[in-house]
């Protein structure tokens, strides 16, 4: 659970090229959600070059092929499960 100081904000004026607001409030449309929320999303993730909604597409990924594997191969599937676990240490 978050504490309270952790879940105050802070208005901040930003200035940007027309463009990435546009990207960003195309992405916000998309999604279905605020374009302050990508903006956050993506400043908090700015080290990363992976955002949550990539990592959720990651590993839909890997869930999918696992299913394909698991029915001839089971232990493969485990195995390529296990593997993805490790890198996600890596990605966080």
């Amino acid at each position: 659970m978050r504490k309270k100081e952790e879940l105050k904000t802070e208005r901040k004026t930003v200035l940007m090229p027309k463009s990435l607001m546009e990207n960003i409030e195309q992405e916000a449309t998309k999604r279905g959600i605020k374009a302050n929320a990508v903006m956050v999303e993506r400043l908090s993730h700015s080290e990363s070059k992976f955002t949550p909604r990539d990592m959720v597409k990651i590993q839909t990924l890997v869930n999918h092929a696992c299913e394909l594997v698991k029915e001839y191969l089971p232990q493969e599937a485990d195995q390529m499960q296990e593997e993805a676990n490790e890198i996600w240490k890596f990605l966080k």
